[in-house]
């Protein structure tokens, strides 16, 4: 996502933009799960003090995304901004590859439906 994300702004607003963003970008691409990269992305943004941060990620997916940023910060001081990436959902309906854009759906529809299943399951 971070290579799209950077070259979208080297082809909006050209290398330099890209550079720019590029030296901004904390990137957490150990995690194999949402949940899992809110974990280790934490104490990155709190080893270096951040009060606020962007999230990143294809517009299909960020909300969940977000929300599970949220629920494991907590009651941490951290605003969290949510920015759209758009490409993937995009990508594959011009590219007419209806049975990848289906199964990213489906795949992004199960994992909410393990979301709102655990969180009714601890309450």
């Amino acid at each position: 996502m971070a290579d799209y994300a950077l070259m979208r702004a080297e082809e909006k607003w050209g290398p330099e933009a890209r550079e720019r963003l590029g030296a901004c970008l904390l990137l957490e691409e150990a995690s194999r799960t949402t949940w899992d990269s809110a974990c280790r992305t934490l104490p990155l943004i709190r080893e270096r003090n951040f009060e606020a941060v962007g999230l990143v990620s294809d517009a299909l997916h960020l909300r969940r995304a977000h929300y599970l940023f949220r629920r494991h910060f907590g009651k941490q001081p951290i605003i969290l901004h949510p920015l759209p990436a758009p490409g993937v959902v995009r990508h594959y309906w011009q590219h007419r590859r209806y049975l990848w854009l289906a199964r990213i759906i489906f795949r992004e529809t199960g994992a909410w439906l393990k979301v709102l299943t655990r969180r009714t399951k601890t309450r």
